[in-house]
C-alpha cells in the first residue's frame, strides 16, 4: 500500500510561489523513487509523508551533507557547461516557472 503524499501546496511559503513549490515537490518526488535507497530518498520519502517538514530535514546532519554532496557535484557539472548552453538552460526554466505561474489555482487551495 502507498503512503499519503502531500500536494505540491504543502510547499508554497513566503519566498516560495506555486511554480517553484510544484519543482520542489517534483524534485522530492524523483529523490523518493529513485533506486539508490540512500539517504536523499529517506529524507524525501519522510518530507512528502509530512512526517518531517522541509525546513526540519535541512537541520537533520545526514540530510544536510547529503544534499550538500549532490549540490555541488551539481554545480561542477554545470561550470563544465559551454556557456551557450548554461543560457539555453536557465531560458528553459524561466519558461517553465513562467508557465507554472500563470496556471490557474487548483480547486479549492486559496493563497494565503
Amino acid at each position: 500500500m502507498r503512503e499519503q503524499e502531500l500536494g505540491y501546496e504543502a510547499f508554497v511559503a513566503p519566498g516560495r510561489d506555486r511554480a517553484q513549490a510544484k519543482g520542489v515537490h517534483e524534485a522530492l518526488r524523483r529523490m523518493a523513487e529513485a533506486g539508490d535507497g540512500g539517504v536523499l530518498r529517506e529524507m524525501a520519502r519522510d518530507v512528502l509523508s509530512g512526517r518531517i517538514g522541509l525546513r526540519e530535514a535541512m537541520r537533520v546532519g545526514a540530510y544536510a551533507e547529503a544534499i550538500a554532496e549532490r549540490v555541488e557535484t551539481a554545480r561542477a557539472e554545470w561550470e563544465r557547461l559551454p556557456p551557450e548552453e548554461r543560457e539555453r538552460q536557465v531560458a528553459d526554466a524561466r519558461r517553465h516557472l513562467d508557465a507554472g505561474n500563470a496556471a490557474p489555482d487548483p480547486v479549492g487551495y486559496q493563497r494565503g
